[in-house]
C-alpha cells in the first residue's frame, strides 16, 4: 500500500536531523543532476482502516487542430470535479457544488476553446482538458499523464486555471511556482499589456504548485503555469491589497465547502482578466515556434531534456 502525505517543514527539518542529515543543504543537492537518494534511517508505523471503493470517470479533451503544426500542442486545463456530498454543514446542506472551485476555471477553459474556435486556425494544435479526480488526488491528470493523448514531448506548454477571484479587477496577477519556467516571463509581458504585475504566491511553503493538475504533466517535463486565486492576496483595484485579503479570507470559509456556490454578487472581472493573459499567452505560444523552458535549478528541467531530441 503506497501511503502519500504532507509533512511540515519543522518537522521534516527534525526528521531529517534525527538522521543526522541536514534538509536544507539536501535542498539545494536535489537540485542537481547527479544527485542520488539519501536513506533517512527512520522508521514510520500506523495503523489506519482502509475502505476501499470503486468508481469510474472520465476525463474530457477537445481539440482543435493545428494548420502547419498539428502534432505540436498547446494545452489548457482545469477540473471539473468537485467534493460533492458529504455530511451536512449546520444548515443541513450537503453537497459541495465547488463553484469557483473549479467549476469557474472549467468556464473560463470552456471560454478560450469557444474563443480560439470563433478565430483564425492557429499553426499549432489548441487542446482544452477538464480533468476529474482532482480533489482526489489529481487522480484525472495523473491518469493521462501515464498514458497521454498527445505526448509530453510535443505538448509545448500546459496553463492552467484553479479558482479565480470574483471581486472585480486587479493590478496584479497572483502566480503559483514563481521561477520555475520561461513561461513566467510570458506571463509578465502579457500582464503589462493589461496594466498589471506579476506577483509571485504569498506562501509557497504550502506546497500550492504540487497539488494542482497541472503538476500531473510537469513531472513528465512540460512546462506549465498555474493561476490560483487562494495563493495570496489580490491588489484589486477597488480598496487594494486589503480588499483583497478580505476576499480570500472569506473564500477560504467556503474552500471546499456547502458554501461554494454561485452567487450573483459575484465580479467576474478579474477572473476575466486573467482568462486573458491565457488567451494571449496560448495565441503566442501557438503561433511560433517556441518551445518555453525550465530554469536551470527546476526540478522539472532534467526531465524535459530527456526528450529534447523530438522537438524541432
Amino acid at each position: 500500500m503506497l501511503l502519500q502525505g504532507w509533512i511540515e517543514g519543522a518537522a521534516a527539518t527534525r526528521l531529517f536531523a534525527a538522521s543526522g542529515l541536514d534538509l536544507a543543504t539536501l535542498r539545494k543537492a536535489a537540485r542537481r543532476s547527479d544527485f542520488r537518494p539519501v536513506a533517512l534511517k527512520q522508521r514510520f508505523t500506523t495503523d489506519l482502516p482502509v475502505r476501499h471503493d470503486t468508481a469510474e470517470s472520465r476525463n474530457v479533451l477537445a481539440m482543435l487542430p493545428g494548420k502547419t503544426r498539428p502534432d505540436e500542442v498547446v494545452m489548457f486545463g482545469a477540473h471539473w470535479d468537485a467534493y460533492g456530498v458529504g455530511a451536512p454543514d449546520a444548515q443541513g446542506r450537503t453537497i459541495r457544488p465547488g463553484a469557483n472551485d473549479d467549476a469557474l476555471g472549467v468556464a473560463g477553459v470552456l471560454g478560450l476553446a469557444r474563443s480560439f474556435a470563433a478565430a483564425p486556425r492557429t499553426d499549432r494544435s489548441l487542446v482544452f482538458a477538464l480533468w476529474s479526480g482532482e480533489e482526489r488526488g489529481l487522480l484525472g491528470s495523473e491518469t493521462y499523464a501515464v498514458k497521454p493523448v498527445y505526448p509530453a514531448a510535443k505538448t509545448v506548454a500546459n496553463l492552467t486555471l484553479d479558482i479565480l477571484q470574483t471581486a472585480g479587477p486587479a493590478r496584479d496577477v497572483l502566480l503559483v511556482g514563481a521561477g520555475q519556467n520561461s513561461l513566467e516571463d510570458m506571463l509578465g509581458d502579457a500582464a503589462k499589456a493589461q496594466g498589471r504585475v506579476v506577483t509571485p504566491e504569498a506562501l509557497p511553503e504550502r506546497g500550492l504548485f504540487y497539488r494542482a493538475d497541472h503538476f500531473s504533466v510537469a513531472r513528465r517535463g512540460v512546462p506549465t503555469l498555474l493561476l490560483m486565486a487562494i495563493s495570496g492576496a489580490s491588489d484589486l483595484v477597488t480598496g487594494g491589497r486589503p480588499a483583497g485579503q478580505a476576499w480570500l479570507d472569506g473564500y477560504m470559509k467556503c474552500y471546499h465547502q456547502t458554501c461554494d456556490a454561485w452567487s450573483a454578487d459575484w465580479d467576474l472581472r478579474g477572473a476575466a482578466q486573467d482568462v486573458g493573459l491565457f488567451r494571449t499567452i496560448g495565441t503566442k505560444l501557438a503561433n511560433s515556434r517556441l518551445w518555453p523552458e525550465w530554469r536551470d535549478d527546476s526540478e522539472f528541467k532534467s526531465v524535459r531534456a530527456e526528450s529534447a531530441g523530438e522537438r524541432k
